[in-house]
């Protein structure tokens, strides 16, 4: 009967449909991205595979199926997309593991039944049980509840360890470190608790992330639902610093880009980042050398700085004291 039911939960948790993210996550791993080499949709950071995860999105909100999915985006991007997704047999055993023990169970009660027919014989006919035939009897049993059991207890690790389970709880303790995971985890986790005020902080980091790789069209939605969610001072002086910038690196928008790293320096006054940043915009993008060299002085009077920034913070302020163009 455990074995029977250890079939049961596992066909459940098995055949459960996925959640919405993790059907689109797992549709965008099975489609080539058509202007990358060989990398799936769903890993890669070009516009078209973004798009087509959108796509993706879209119609499963729309309910259509998963090959009606994967049949659009073939029909709308054309040429050869499918991947050859590797077999996957992680939850074979989870079938076998019962069945196994219970066609083995049955087999042994059965021998127990067949070798002593007390039913059919003379009350005083009936044999006594031998030995042999109690001990078949006990690790028949034994054998069914150790796989019910043994099928159960995996049943209940792998619910667990589902892409859906992405809770800020179970991922985001206090020893997370965004750092160990990727960026599609972090939106899988993201997107799972939007609703968390906790989940600021984990946004930022996936912000920060897009930022520092220059993927400034990601990290710009990131930063604005930061700054929408009632952010610690901390949380939004980064934000507005680093959205002040990429205004200005991306759009050309000095004024706008000097504007936003102020906000964020009303917040945290001391911040030598957003220092630098603002000495580089008015450098570059005002073309006034000598504020950013006052800028550039004030940064590197700052303790704790990174040996790499410092370097760099050093160089621009030997430029702009000369007078040179920014570079």
């Amino acid at each position: 009967m455990l074995a029977l039911l250890a079939v049961g939960v596992a066909m459940v948790v098995v055949t459960a449909p996925p959640p919405a993210e993790d059907r689109a996550q797992a549709i965008g791993s099975q489609v080539r991205c058509p202007v990358c080499q060989g990398e799936a949709i769903v890993d890669s950071p070009s516009e078209t595979a973004r798009n087509m995860m959108d796509l993706v999105r879209a119609r499963i909100d729309e309910g259509l199926t998963d090959q009606q999915i994967i049949d659009e985006l073939l029909t709308s991007y054309g040429g050869s997309l499918l991947l050859n997704p590797p077999a996957r047999g992680a939850t074979l055993w989870l079938w076998l593991a019962p069945l196994v023990a219970l066609g083995v169970g049955t087999a042994m009660v059965a021998r127990r039944f067949h070798a002593a027919p007390a039913d059919l014989l003379p009350a005083a006919a009936a044999p006594p049980v031998s030995p042999t035939l109690s001990r078949r009897w006990i690790w028949g049993a034994a054998v069914l509840v150790l796989g019910g059991a043994v099928a159960v207890a995996t049943v209940g690790q792998f619910q667990q360890a589902r892409p859906e389970d992405q809770s800020l709880s179970g991922v985001a303790g206090e020893d997370f470190d965004p750092d160990s995971v990727s960026n599609e985890t972090l939106e899988a986790v993201v997107a799972a608790n939007a609703d968390n005020p906790a989940i600021n902080g984990m946004r930022l980091a996936l912000a920060n992330r897009y930022f520092e790789e220059g993927n400034y069209q990601q990290a710009f939605g990131h930063y604005e639902i930061v700054l929408d969610n009632q952010p610690a001072p901390n949380e939004a002086a980064n934000a507005f610093t680093r959205l002040g910038w990429m205004v200005f690196d991306g759009n050309g928008e000095a004024d706008l880009g000097i504007e936003l790293i102020d906000r964020g320096l009303e917040l945290v006054p001391n911040d030598a980042f957003a220092i630098y940043l603002k000495g580089r915009i008015i450098w570059c993008g005002q073309g006034d050398a000598d504020t950013a060299a006052d800028l550039f002085s004030s940064v590197l009077s700052s303790t704790g700085l990174d040996a790499e920034i410092q370097d760099r913070v050093e160089t621009d302020l030997a430029a702009a004291a000369a007078g040179e163009d920014c570079q």
